[in-house]
């Protein structure tokens, strides 16, 4: 953050300047890689500033440009000077699995040939593909720091001729090796973000070793190590790829461009949107809505409008209903419903990440408080008076409520709407559930859920006609 402030400037402009030529940043890339290689020349503090840019700047570009290679080397090399406990720990902890598993695939790696050959299936180039270690120690955070959870450690890429021999080397491995449920990716028919294409999966190898396969053709495997740059080797040819999406970040620099009249607003979108990270979400109707990573349904529904935002009260992410809080991720379908009475809390400001969202629900509280800013200071003064003595209970509860009306209605029982306990809900006037009977929820139109009997006729009749909005309910 602080090298963003010193070079805000000259990061603007160059920024600025990317969204209409690349050539500029592959120059940028490549001579901080150098430098980057020779760092131990300078000083701590330069070493600790030049690894920062390298770590917090360059390598997240390097990802959105699709130059993975560039990307992983950086952040290699910057992680030892910034975090060298973790890297030592790292080290310590895995270069013998590392060896094991190049062995092991060294072995392996000869048996595949002949398997392809037997399907009539080309193989240009099999190899190696050991995991870098910066994002190997991220993916381990993610899970418990255990190692026997990591399969990718080492992976065996795959490059074939063509798309069809993707697939149909992907089924003769299946045919061999029974894949691993969960961990097959077709990154070809749907590409990540930065273009990146692929078959990704995880099979039970010989003598059981579960063992990553990558499979590509050469330009895949290309685009992925050189990203936007290996594009310009095909740039003017007849059958080249487009990738209308792949750098979707441009067009939001350029759009800063226009309204940035000095560095500030360049710099709040790359620290909050582009370094660290996005994901894209749908709306029921399938528009793709673009939102900081880790976002959640409220951001979300800031995203589309502050009204949706303002009355937002249940969030059904793929059909299932989640809580507001919950983070998104990319390709998912968010509904949003809303309910009249519903109004922004402040504790919604602890867990939305969208700088929208959070002036939004600023505004509206501020609004709704008005001027009555003064009652908290009140309420905490008497409260402190409170403790002084039992005698003057009394006599400043009564002060107390006339800034907090005490609400001494009957507790409905609790209710669970699809395993949340924050959804507002009434109970159905039909058939009036209570404790213990077998229960369902009816998602309503601006009014929450309302609880009914399974067994209830107008709940049967509401499930035949809108059997989407049927979620599951439970006693609390």
């Amino acid at each position: 953050k602080t090298i963003l402030r010193e070079q805000g400037e000259n990061l603007r402009k160059m920024f600025f300047a990317l969204a209409r030529d690349l050539r500029p940043i592959f120059i940028l890339l490549a001579r901080n890689w150098e430098q980057m290689k020779n760092i131990q020349s300078l000083s701590p503090e330069q070493q600790r500033r030049q690894a920062q840019g390298a770590l917090e700047i360059l390598s997240p570009l390097a990802y959105s440009l699709g130059m993975l290679e560039a990307k992983g080397q950086l952040e290699d090399l910057a992680f030892p000077i910034l975090y060298p406990k973790e890297h030592s720990w790292l080290l310590g902890n895995i270069t013998q699995q590392y060896e094991e598993r190049q062995k092991y695939l060294d072995k392996l790696t000869p048996k595949l040939p002949p398997l392809f050959q037997k399907e009539r299936i080309k193989t240009l180039d099999i190899h190696k593909r050991a995991k870098h270690y910066f994002s190997l120690y991220q993916k381990l955070l993610r899970h418990d720091m255990d190692l026997s959870r990591i399969y990718d450690l080492v992976a065996l890429r795959i490059i074939v001729q063509n798309i069809e021999d993707c697939y149909k080397a992907l089924g003769t491995l299946h045919k061999i090796w029974p894949p691993l449920p969960g961990r097959i990716k077709d990154y070809i028919s749907q590409p990540k973000l930065n273009g990146y294409r692929s078959l990704h999966t995880t099979v039970l190898a010989p003598d059981n070793i579960i063992t990553e396969f990558q499979i590509k053709t050469l330009q895949m495997h290309q685009e992925a190590e050189f990203g936007a740059a290996a594009h310009l080797s095909y740039k003017n040819q007849p059958n080249a790829p487009a990738y209308k999406h792949q750098f979707y970040w441009m067009e939001k620099i350029r759009q800063l461009q226009e309204e940035a009249k000095n560095h500030s607003k360049a710099i709040q979108f790359l620290q909050t949107d582009f370094l660290k990270g996005q994901i894209f979400v749908l709306t029921p109707r399938g528009d793709i809505i673009n939102l900081p990573k880790d976002s959640t349904p409220i951001d979300f529904a800031y995203a589309i409008h502050s009204t949706l935002g303002d009355h937002c009260e249940v969030a059904k992410v793929d059909g299932k209903i989640i809580s507001l809080k919950t983070p998104l991720q990319t390709g998912q379908t968010v509904e949003i419903i809303t309910n009249k009475r519903q109004r922004p809390s402040e504790n919604w400001l602890r867990f939305v990440k969208s700088k929208k969202a959070q002036d939004k629900i600023r505004k509206f509280l501020q609004k709704e408080t008005g001027g009555q800013a003064q009652k908290p200071k009140i309420i905490e003064r008497l409260s402190k008076q409170l403790s002084q003595g039992f005698d003057e209970l009394t006599e400043k509860v009564e002060l107390i409520k006339k800034y907090i009306p005490l609400s001494l209605k009957r507790r409905e029982p609790r209710v669970l709407i699809g395993g949340q306990a924050d959804i507002s809900f009434k109970l159905g006037k039909c058939c009036e559930p209570k404790p213990g009977n077998d229960i369902a929820a009816f998602i309503t139109q601006g009014e929450g859920a309302t609880v009914h009997k399974t067994a209830c006729r107008n709940f049967q009749l509401l499930r035949k006609k809108w059997p989407e909005r049927i979620v599951e309910a439970n006693w609390s």
